[in-house]
């Protein structure tokens, strides 16, 4: 046992503020808070049912095929450590050592934001089946921009099952908006219907916002309108809903394009059977391939599937006869359908075969069959349809890019190359700066600033999250000149001159 007791106070109300918290919080997505002892008590059996069940925290990746960036995943003695001390009652401990719950930031999560885009107010007609929807919002931007980060925040979390957001540089979109009676209009699947469009990310329950490395970007184009596609459940008829997107500009002057992209689809000669189709009563498995072309740098992976599928892998197989695990579902759930970020961007070196498996049940011992009894089931873009996709964020690879870590917590080796790391920007800067910084834990940092005759002019305390992250710093009691800012705290103790100009 790698706990000595089973208290909240020494070692569970840790655990769930770690695991838990981040959704089970006031105005978050979980259907019960769990920041305090009394929370976690009067929820007791429910946790305990979630944590034997592997539901909970929601984490579909098989942790043991590959990890990725701030995965959510018990191990096996933090979960005998709940269910022991569930078993025992749950019993408090001393008081007095109870772990500070974490605070949560209510609104955007963005340093700050360039581009807001909203759906106007919509009323779900979901009743006796689930509705797409894709809301069309002109972006009015009048020239080019790469987004470093994105975030979507829910309108109404209790209907919005997941979200998908496009860029459309044409009137297509906007046009079959002006058709459909109604703000926005049916869709099922916007980049599917609409080849215009171009994905730029997307959202589910759980999910924090979309961030790239520094000097790397998605492209929006002037003049373009955002497309907003969202999934609504059956039986949110008659809910309202406001869900808006928030979008962060690159301030690199050399950014790096990134592409998000169905690779893998369910069509050949990708698809290596005749077509995707599930006979009643029937399971089958499916397979993909496709030839990397160039050398590829990939960021992220997001499988989708719907109720049938059961499990999909995927994985790349090089020239060099090396296997590159990418992800493995082996449990797939339709209700959580995760964007996985690689902790150290991924190369795909020219002539790797990506290759996915899939597996389909078609039964009635598939408790998610919507369907009963079984019905044929066909490849297409309705819930009760079935797909076979996987969708790959990258760019062009570049030597060094190997060398990226973005979560160092789990590449200990390759975090030691950018422990302490900073930089600072704009410079010269105005009222305000932004640190981005890489470290492998998080912590806290003090935040020295002296003047150019070495006196000390400004002191803060910045907590600091791990990885490649970034904070915004007020500067504006400040009066223009040379400064140097210096950032002090565990594995981290650099300096960086920067100038002030009001």
């Amino acid at each position: 046992m790698l706990f000595s007791q089973n208290t909240w106070s020494d070692n569970v109300g840790e655990l769930m503020f770690n695991h838990c918290s981040r959704c089970h919080h006031e105005g978050g997505l979980g259907p019960f808070p769990i920041m305090s002892y009394d929370n976690a008590y009067d929820w007791r059996f429910e946790i305990e049912a979630a944590v034997t069940e592997g539901i909970m925290p929601p984490w579909p990746a098989d942790p043991e095929y590959r990890h990725f960036a701030y995965e959510n995943v018990l191990n096996a003695d933090e979960k005998s450590a709940i269910l022991d001390w569930i078993a025992l009652d749950a019993p408090h401990g001393n008081e007095a050592n109870d772990p500070v719950p974490p605070v949560f930031q209510s609104g955007s999560q963005l340093p700050s934001i360039d581009l807001t885009s909203q759906i106007p107010l919509y009323t779900s007609n979901a009743a006796n089946q689930d509705v797409y929807r894709s809301f069309v919002i002109p972006s009015g931007l009048t020239q080019d921009k790469y987004i470093d980060m994105m975030e979507v925040i829910p309108g109404n979390p209790e209907i919005v099952h997941h979200v998908l957001v496009y860029y459309d540089p044409t009137n297509s979109s906007a046009a079959l908006d002006a058709a459909d009676p109604g703000p926005g209009f049916t869709s099922f699947g916007t980049a599917m219907n609409n080849q215009e469009t171009v994905l730029l990310g997307g959202w589910v329950p759980g999910s924090e916002f979309m961030e790239l490395p520094l000097g790397f970007g998605a492209l929006i184009e002037a003049g373009s309108d955002i497309v907003v596609e969202i999934h609504y459940p059956e039986g949110s008829d008659g809910q309202t809903d406001e869900t808006l997107v928030n979008f962060h500009f690159s301030t690199s002057q050399f950014v790096r394009p990134v592409y998000m992209s169905p690779v893998l689809y369910h069509f050949p000669p990708v698809l290596q059977e005749p077509f995707l189709y599930i006979p009643a009563n029937e399971t089958a498995t499916f397979h993909q391939e496709y030839t990397v072309p160039i050398a590829l740098t990939g960021f992220s992976i997001l499988p989708h599937m719907h109720l049938i599928g059961q499990s999909i892998i995927c994985w790349g197989e090089t020239t060099d006869e090396e296997t590159i695990p990418i992800v493995s579902i082996p449990q797939w759930d339709f209700h959580w359908q995760m964007s996985y970020r690689f902790p150290q961007l991924q190369t795909l070196p020219a002539g790797t075969v990506l290759k996915a498996e899939a597996f389909y049940d078609n039964t009635e011992s598939n408790p998610h069959n919507p369907n009963s009894p079984p019905e044929d089931v066909w490849v297409g873009e309705s819930t009760t349809d079935e797909m076979m996709i996987v969708f790959f964020s990258y760019t062009f690879y570049l030597p060094g890019d190997e060398d990226i870590v973005i979560d160092p917590s789990l590449q200990v080796a390759d975090a030691q190359k950018i422990e302490g790391s900073f930089n600072v920007f704009p410079n010269p800067a105005n009222d305000f700066v932004n640190v981005n910084y890489a470290n492998p834990n998080r912590t806290s940092a003090d935040i020295l600033i002296f003047d150019g005759q070495g006196a000390l002019v400004k002191k803060a305390v910045q907590s600091l999250k791990a990885g490649m992250e970034r904070f915004t710093l007020n500067v504006s009691d400040l009066p223009s000149g040379i400064y140097v800012m210096q950032l002090v705290g565990e594995n981290m103790n650099s300096s960086k001159r920067f100038v002030v100009s009001h």
